[in-house]
């Protein structure tokens, strides 16, 4: 009798336990799902607006506590910005060189080459101007030639090189229609402000309005590469972690190969 009883009161201890544990977990589930969700700022090169975009929506669909705004411009002008302290938890940008301006300064951290992409001349759809086998007979030929400001917008600064190794930069400079970013570059293309303009070959690839000429060789510029940073003065560092971590996954960098942009 004694041993019945006793089994009993372990039995009783054990689902008790047992149900402590349960009760336990559900609280923290919904402790869980009803934690706020944190916003991030995001600043980004401008040539990453509709790839980025579309990677993001596709992350939320997973990450549904994970909400980020995003701003767009020349990776230059986003480099200053944070510079400047303004509330940027992390950047993607199209430039060695910006980023490490910002690491070096201990404004951004953990700085990730995630993708790479190509330079191209670009002319309106509609134009007489035909793919060029010589870049630079098209150039010579070009009244207005677009590109990016070169002190801000890393493929005006690849343009730039590029022209100047093939000994052209000095006679072309009066023919310049400086743009703020490359989707400004794609503008002036498109309406006809700018015969030939310089871009990325993904913000070509998805512009109905313009065609591509010639790829630049990846000779006279440096690498087109592309970097995620977190901002060091950000409070969520684990969030921005998930983000940037997912940003080189095999489903992300598919979405970008979709825009045309190459692994890194």
């Amino acid at each position: 009798m004694k041993r019945h009883f006793k089994f009993l009161a372990l039995t009783a201890v054990a689902l008790s336990g047992l149900s402590l544990v349960a009760c336990s977990n559900k609280a923290n589930q919904a402790s869980d799902d009803n934690d706020p969700a944190v916003h991030l700022h995001y600043s980004a090169a401008a040539s990453l607006q509709k790839s980025l975009t579309k990677a993001y929506a596709n992350f939320e669909k997973t990450h549904p506590k994970i909400k980020i705004d995003f701003d767009f411009s020349g990776s230059g002008a986003v480099r200053e910005k944070v510079e400047a302290g303004a509330p940027i938890d992390a950047v993607f940008l199209a430039s060695k060189a910006d980023t490490e301006k910002l690491t070096s300064s201990k404004k951004a951290t953990e700085a990730q080459a995630v993708l790479g992409n190509s330079l191209v001349m670009i002319a309106n759809k509609n134009s007489d101007i035909e793919e060029a086998d010589s870049i630079t007979d098209t150039l010579k030929t070009a009244q207005k030639i677009a590109i990016g400001e070169p002190a801000t917008v890393p493929a005006g600064k690849y343009a730039e090189e590029s022209l100047d190794k093939l000994g052209l930069l000095s006679s072309l400079k009066s023919k310049f229609v400086q743009a703020s970013d490359v989707t400004q570059v794609l503008s002036y293309v498109a309406a006809g402000n700018a015969d030939v303009g310089f871009v990325y070959k993904t913000d070509a690839m998805n512009n109905k309005n313009v065609k591509i000429l010639a790829t630049v060789p990846e000779n006279l510029h440096e690498k087109i590469s592309y970097y995620t940073a977190t901002v060091t003065t950000t409070k969520y560092n684990s969030q921005v972690k998930v983000f940037n971590d997912y940003l080189s996954s095999p489903k992300a960098q598919k979405i970008f190969a979709s825009y045309g942009f190459s692994k890194k």
